[in-house]
């Protein structure tokens, strides 16, 4: 049997719950040398490397420039920071380094909104978002580390360490009153955050966003207790880490990052995904999403008393509504938004809806603006 990227529900002796969503491909590795005799390793295989398994069709990027009319050329045109645009190197606990951008108004004078990206992006995700947003608040927005111009120290990528640096950052910036944006990963360690830093988030934080993520159950939820040491030794090797397939060239990489994608999206907003995410060391990649399979925030907002929106779009394949659903759960002052057609790219594939969310939940945390209903639905 060769190696390869095969479906989970072909090969797995166990239940695979849909629900969960985030990646329900395995990867199989049999030796036939005379070595193993059998099925050796099995791990998941992470982020749009679920396409392979998916068969991702030919002629994905062709059928969407025609659709959209642009060449290749234009829609390889990259966004750039917002004008006056501000850099900060903040120094972590254990001898790295996080490049922060600040940008719009004054912190004394607006409200703060802090933009936290997902595994393998950088803050330059953010920066269409930060071009709205600068209009009305103060904006910031942080490389993790290991991701863009951000180093990493001694410490890795865990969860606790990403909640860390992130305190760090509010309190060396000394940001107060800030409404804080999570996607993916981000909003994973903003959770840890809440965990770990309350009192952090009592004194800074009045509002709080997690866009497009998860609580729990985000990959070990689907293996066996018997073999998730092994499959976190297998995410930390060499060999896979480099099978990075959304930096194959052409129209190929297109299609691995198009699954993170929902219903007829934006070439430009493809490839823009597409050039972020091809500037990520492989072997970080690897580390940082090995403490993603244990995420587990159910206990995390205890006695939270902010003012919460939760959002996810209904085609989002990574962490799909029922995710969402459940961190609404968790949270009292919740308010759930799903939008209709978006996959997981949200700040991308709906610009305008996601800074009006933005809006609405910095006024609702100043009690400038009453809340809508708890739950909502747009087309």
């Amino acid at each position: 049997m060769s190696s390869g990227f095969i479906s989970a529900q072909a090969i797995s002796p166990f239940p695979v719950r849909r629900d969960v969503g985030f990646w329900h491909t395995l990867y199989v590795s049999e030796a036939s040398n005379g070595g193993l005799g059998t099925t050796g390793l099995i791990g998941i295989a992470l982020g749009a490397v679920t396409a392979v398994a998916l068969g991702a069709a030919k002629g994905v990027a062709v059928n969407d420039r025609r659709r959209t009319g642009l060449s290749k050329t234009q829609a390889r045109v990259m966004p750039v920071e917002p004008s006056g645009t501000k850099h900060h190197r903040i120094r972590t606990a254990d001898g790295g380094s996080l490049n922060v951008l600040t940008c719009g108004l004054g912190a004394g004078v607006a409200p703060t909104v802090v933009l936290l990206h997902g595994v393998t992006l950088t803050s330059r995700v953010w920066f269409r978002a930060m071009a709205d947003l600068s209009i009305d608040h103060h904006v910031v927005a942080l490389d993790w580390r290991g991701h863009g111009s951000s180093i990493a120290g001694s410490d890795g990528f865990g969860l606790d360490v990403l909640a860390r640096d992130l305190a760090s950052v509010l309190e060396q910036l000394d940001l107060r009153n800030c409404v804080i944006v999570g996607h993916s990963m981000g909003g994973m360690a903003l959770m840890r955050l809440c965990a770990d830093h309350r009192q952090v988030v009592q004194e800074r934080v009045r509002g709080l966003m997690f866009l497009s993520t998860a609580a729990g159950d985000v990959g070990l939820a689907t293996i066996p207790s018997a073999l998730r040491g092994a499959v976190r030794g297998l995410l930390s090797q060499r060999p896979l880490a480099r099978r990075a397939s959304w930096t194959l060239p052409g129209d190929a990489g297109y299609s691995m990052v198009r699954v993170t994608f929902g219903e007829r999206p934006d070439p430009t907003w493809v490839e823009e995904a597409r050039d972020i995410v091809g500037e990520m060391d492989p072997e970080a990649t690897a580390a940082s999403f090995v403490p993603l399979l244990g995420h587990d925030a159910s206990k995390a907002f205890a006695g939270l008393d902010l003012p919460v929106t939760v959002v996810v779009g209904t085609k989002d394949r990574l962490t799909p509504p029922a995710q969402a659903r459940r961190i609404a759960s968790l949270i009292k002052q919740s308010r759930l938004v799903i939008l209709d057609g978006p996959g997981h790219m949200v700040m991308l594939e709906r610009q305008r809806e996601f800074a009006e969310l933005v809006r609405e939940l910095s006024g609702r945390s100043s009690g400038t603006e009453t809340a809508r209903s708890s739950s909502t639905t747009f087309g």
